[in-house]
């Protein structure tokens, strides 16, 4: 589940998707719309996060084989 300050990070990740000003864009919005984009914004962390793990991966494995053959 998302903290606060996350919960306004991702209307105003919505918003920007949107070319919309956030106030504009959360005046709008009825909990079952926050609702929904607090979980693509959840989903947006998690893939986030996992592309970040699979790039440290790849370049510590890299870094590896580099020392050993020198």
């Amino acid at each position: 589940m998302l903290e606060d300050n996350q919960k306004i990070n991702a209307i105003a990740w919505e918003a920007k998707k949107r070319n919309i000003s956030y106030g504009v864009f959360s005046a709008m919005l009825t909990e079952e719309n926050k609702t929904q984009i607090y979980k693509q914004f959840e989903e947006y962390l998690t893939a986030r996060k996992e592309a970040e793990k699979a790039r440290i991966k790849k370049y510590s494995k890299g870094k590896k084989k580099r020392n050993i053959s020198q």
